[in-house]
């Protein structure tokens, strides 16, 4: 399809290929490779799309048309788009809203849900679809790449994947022994994150904060994303399509 006749969002909608260097580069990065490539692609698709909003009237049609986005990714666009975009992007949206809103009055529907039908829920925001398509190919990726030994051996140094994702990843592996390797591993980063946790806390109330090392002085972070997956990748529990 040529990029001219594609909806408006569809042209700054980001694609990233994946391939087994992109794997075991993102296992040597800090945290969840899996939380770290999908913000990378949701950030991009940001830093793209809020300059569409301000600027392309079909992209703020569009947008006004959808209902915007879910909260969550609402107030994170809010966060990258500055003001001035924000105000040339979202009066169609108002205006939208404020149509609907006059069509309910004096109807003899029930309002409350009429009003519950103009908030973008999780379901239908298109930023939540993007992050979960992104993480299930990447998924897809990791799983495939899980059944050679040596990319176990790069996984074991690494961080790992989070326990949201560490939930998707085991339902595209085949093989019962990669499972138990993971579980192993993801048991013994917990472990070893809690202990680096203590040391910091001890280190601290013994006024000893200058022995820290980087493991103990990020130790928190770690468990933070370890439970619940990178800050601005939070949405409702992942699940496959």
């Amino acid at each position: 399809m040529d990029s001219d006749n594609k909806k408006p969002l569809e042209r700054v909608t980001t694609s990233h290929g994946l391939d087994e260097k992109d794997i075991m580069k993102g296992l040597q990065t800090g945290g969840c490779p899996v939380c770290n490539h999908t913000e990378d692609v949701i950030f991009d698709f940001f830093a793209k799309w809020q300059y569409a909003l301000a600027n392309d009237e079909k992209v703020q049609r569009e947008y006004a048309a959808e209902h915007g986005f879910c909260a969550a990714h609402t107030w994170q666009l809010a966060a990258i788009a500055s003001p001035k975009g924000l105000s040339r992007g979202y009066p169609k949206l108002l205006a939208h809203m404020a149509e609907e809103l006059t069509k309910l009055n004096g109807a003899s529907l029930d309002i409350a849900n009429g009003i519950t039908a103009l908030l973008k829920e999780s379901e239908s925001c298109r930023i939540c679809k993007l992050l979960q398509e992104t993480q299930e190919t990447y998924m897809q990726c990791l799983a495939s790449f899980l059944e050679k030994e040596e990319a176990r051996v790069a996984y074991a140094r690494s961080h790992g994947v989070c326990l949201r994702h560490l939930s998707l990843l085991v339902s595209f592996l085949t093989y019962r022994e990669v499972v138990s390797f993971l579980l192993s591993e993801a048991a013994k980063k917990l472990r070893e994150t809690a202990e680096d946790m203590e040391r910091y806390a001890l280190k601290h109330e013994t006024l000893e904060r200058h022995l820290l090392n980087h493991d103990e002085r990020y130790a928190y972070l770690r468990a933070l994303v370890h439970i619940a997956g990178a800050r601005y990748v939070s949405a409702p529990h992942i699940r496959r399509i």
